[in-house]
């Protein structure tokens, strides 16, 4: 991810480019830290060659993403002033300046705000601090229709496989009034669609007024320009029957709700520390499918966690088969350094992990298209996004589930919703007709 924007002084100024690893958190961070470093007076560019200082966003959710930034830093951090920032950087700083003795800085994710400082500071290795700081609605984003804005940070769950407690913190929620102010610019700036994100959202509560993640969703809902608000995570422990009301009665908030379930297994589930059991998880399911007839319903389901057996997994399994989920995020379990399980013993082998995963991916894949196949021929709104390169004189469009579908329209859709039919599948998407 990058970013092209003007200097205000060109004699201060250090061109700068950011990539980004990992989530949509770590996505919104980038162009948090694009904000403060434009106001800051440097120039965001298009790509490490034309960079004098190179912020290397990092993930630390699983080993992969750690070896990504790894090897990136490698390729650049002998000649160019490279800052290691994000999760990994937060739960790894030493280890960090120990592997690459000529980093310019690490900063952890409670230090965004001083990216400006801390890029042009003449002493290198600066560790990142633990103060908090607020939020400016100066974020850079790429130019586009739906832009990510975080209403809160950390969580407080522990689920004994996440670092995320680890890499950010406690869970701190912004006020009201600061989201609403981002809100309004991100409308001002030409976007249609907002992403609340937040790694536990139905935990927010403002810390001004206690206003809860409902009434955020219905001040949200109030502002002009911003057509459809979406919003990640919320933890099916937590999810109430308050909140599926409002996603029901909120004309704006989609109704697509992503409940990660992890495992249909009570076993599994308790030694994930998720604070529910299968059935607390398929009643909550079973309300939000009354409230809400309709409703697209997601979730991630990981395998081969630490003491799963063959009886644990078929209760995934079977739970996958009764729930009939739009789609999901499936995974193979990594131990993460610092985390409860890492104590565990990682006793499911590679060979079977895989095996699990692919009869997993395989089963959802026939639940979706069975899903997708029987919505041919509804009528329904969509949200104009681009034009679409593979499908000429037609444009990509998002549903309210999130779902992509491509129909013949131009640019004049783009940033619209518009009714539309579906009239086939193109994949995991449809094609559709504009609908007068």
């Amino acid at each position: 991810m990058a970013y092209n924007l003007w200097a205000k002084n060109k004699e201060l100024t250090l061109k700068v480019y950011i990539h980004t690893f990992g989530c949509q958190m770590n996505e919104y961070d980038s162009e948090r830290m694009a904000g403060v470093l434009e106001l800051a007076g440097h120039e965001m560019v298009f790509s490490e060659a034309e960079a004098d200082a190179i912020i290397i966003n990092t993930c630390s959710v699983r080993n992969l993403a750690e070896e990504k930034a790894y090897s990136y830093a490698g390729r650049f951090v002998v000649d160019k002033k490279v800052i290691m920032a994000g999760c990994l950087a937060e739960t790894k700083k030493e280890e960090l300046i120990k592997k690459f003795p000529t980093l310019h800085a690490v900063i952890g994710t409670y230090n965004f705000a001083n990216i400006g400082k801390i890029i042009t500071a003449r002493k290198g290795k600066v560790l990142s601090g633990t103060a908090e700081e607020g939020y400016s609605t100066d974020v850079k984003r790429p130019g586009g229709v739906s832009g990510y804005i975080a209403i809160m940070q950390g969580c407080d769950n522990f689920c004994s496989y996440c670092i995320v407690p680890y890499a950010r913190g406690r869970e701190r929620s912004r006020s009201v009034k600061s989201i609403i102010a981002e809100l309004n610019k991100m409308a001002s700036d030409g976007f249609s669609e907002a992403i609340l994100l937040g790694q536990n959202v139905n935990s927010y509560k403002d810390p001004e007024t206690g206003i809860n993640f409902s009434g955020l969703l219905k001040e949200a809902a109030k502002t002009d320009g911003i057509e459809r608000i979406r919003f990640m995570t919320p933890h099916p422990k937590d999810i109430s029957r308050q909140l599926v009301e409002t996603v029901a009665s909120v004309d704006k908030v989609c109704n697509h709700i992503h409940l990660p379930v992890q495992a249909g297994s009570d076993n599994i589930l308790k030694a994930m520390n998720r604070k529910y059991t299968r059935q607390e998880y398929l009643e909550k399911l079973a309300m939000i499918r009354e409230i809400i007839p309709g409703v697209c319903v997601t979730t991630d389901v990981m395998v081969g966690f630490p003491g799963e057996s063959q009886s644990d997994f078929d209760d995934t399994v079977s739970l996958l088969e009764k729930a009939q989920f739009d789609s999901a995020y499936m995974f193979k379990y990594s131990p993460r350094t610092g985390t409860a399980s890492y104590k565990m013993n990682d006793d499911v082998n590679k060979e079977e992990k895989a095996r699990r995963i692919n009869y997993v991916l395989e089963l959802q894949k026939h639940i979706s298209e069975n899903i997708n196949s029987a919505e041919i021929g509804r009528e329904t709104t969509a949200l104009g996004i681009t034009t679409a390169d593979r499908y000429k004189g037609e444009i990509e469009a998002t549903l309210e589930s999130g779902k992509k579908v491509f129909c013949p329209g131009d640019k004049n859709l783009i940033g619209k919703v518009f009714k539309v039919k579906l009239t086939g599948l193109k994949g995991m998407s449809f094609s559709g007709e504009t609908v007068k």
